[in-house]
């Protein structure tokens, strides 16, 4: 057995990596929240609060608190506890302003992974210990057994809630980019792989896809982290973030959103190298977000395969942008060096957004192709030896 732990953890470490777990909980909750909110006449809802997530939620195992809180219009009749699929509820329990769900996340193995028992037993001792924070003794424990793909709930139910609850329950299942996420993590750790074949990443003969009349990003993220080395009186090396940026270029129009990324997000962080690839996750989505549909891209190339993950995890609100890899080594960080550019980075006082054209006038009478290649060689060329790019 000691041979197998360590194996194990690997595996777990592996299937739950980029807060996969926390992000599936709050993707649940937000879709159950969003169900609500489309609802608030039918169920007499008068608003629906989302409560701040313990971070250690569904692996703190002593004592639980509400995910989401509806408060009633009027008053609910509540029934007596029971499970989802029971169908012959009486509202005969009191009434109620207040009601919670609680959504709880598991990893069932092959020997328990009897998910209405386990949420039954659940909402009976949360419910009964004093340590729970519950807004209200009416609500409902959503238990999601992620090994096994199967749900259940368990708990006080209000008129229209318990039909409501089984048919997002069945399509949050079946359509969250969350589980989604985890499943085909399984199937790759399992070695089942999927119908669906993966995004071969960018290399020398599928380059041409890039000018396509799908929108493509390349995403940099080199000089997100820059830092600047300093030899002590003692003769020791010292080193100090200095402002960076994150690049975003579309190959077909030439257009290059630089994204200041100021030296002061990193005052007080650690794991600095870890927290520049999420950072730079953080700032894509964003910038995806702030765009109207039309000019949102359908594709992300990242240039390093740390992004990938980060990326993957941001990215789940547009699970249509495909996000893949790239075995071709552009040279997009050169693009610092090009002095209007590396100046205004490194005079930017706080974080901010600039659009650039990379291709000048050059679509007027070149392809988007040539128009990259030549991008290419220029960069490349001030990569290699600054001075002789500029003669």
């Amino acid at each position: 057995m000691h041979g197998k732990l360590p194996t194990l953890k690997i595996s777990y470490v592996s299937l739950f990596r980029s807060h996969a777990w926390q992000k599936s909980h709050e993707s649940l909750i937000l879709d159950l929240c969003q169900v609500l909110d489309n609802e608030l006449e039918p169920l007499q809802i008068e608003t629906v609060q989302k409560e701040a997530i313990h971070p250690r939620k569904s692996y703190k195992m002593t004592s639980s608190a509400a995910d989401v809180t509806c408060f009633a219009s009027y008053k609910w009749p509540v029934s007596t506890p029971s499970m989802l699929t029971d169908s012959s509820d009486r509202m005969d329990a009191g009434t109620t302003q207040k009601y919670w769900i609680d959504v709880q996340l598991r990893w069932g193995d092959y020997d328990s992974h009897d998910i209405e028992r386990y949420t039954r037993t659940k909402f009976l001792s949360y419910t009964t210990d004093s340590m729970s924070i519950y807004p209200s003794p009416t609500g409902v424990v959503v238990g999601v057994d992620l090994a096994y793909n199967i749900y259940s709930a368990y708990g006080n139910w209000i008129p229209g809630m318990k039909p409501l609850m089984q048919q997002a329950m069945a399509k949050i299942m079946k359509a969250s980019p969350a589980l989604y996420v985890i499943r085909e993590r399984i199937r790759k750790a399992l070695q089942l792989f999927s119908s669906e074949p993966t995004e071969s990443y960018l290399n020398s003969t599928n380059y041409a896809e890039l000018f396509s009349h799908q929108t493509c990003w390349f995403v940099d993220d080199t000089n997100v982290y820059r830092v600047t080395v300093q030899k002590t009186f003692e003769g020791n090396l010292n080193t100090r973030p200095i402002n960076g940026a994150m690049t975003v270029l579309n190959p077909r129009t030439g257009q290059c959103f630089i994204k200041v990324i100021h030296s002061s997000v990193w005052a007080g962080q650690k794991r600095l190298g870890q927290l520049a690839k999420w950072k730079t996750a953080e700032e894509t989505v964003a910038l995806v977000r702030s765009l109207p549909v039309e000019e949102q891209p359908n594709q992300l190339i990242v240039s390093r395969k740390g992004m990938l993950d980060p990326l993957e995890v941001t990215m789940l609100d547009f699970p249509n942008i495909t996000i893949r890899g790239s075995e071709m080594q552009l040279p997009l960080q050169a693009l610092l060096k090009i002095e209007k550019i590396g100046d205004m980075i490194l005079k930017a006082t706080e974080p901010k957004m600039s659009l650039w054209s990379c291709y000048d006038n050059w679509l007027a009478t070149v392809s988007p192709y040539t128009a990259f290649s030549r991008l290419v060689l220029i960069l490349r060329a001030l990569h290699i030896n600054t001075e002789r790019a500029k003669i």
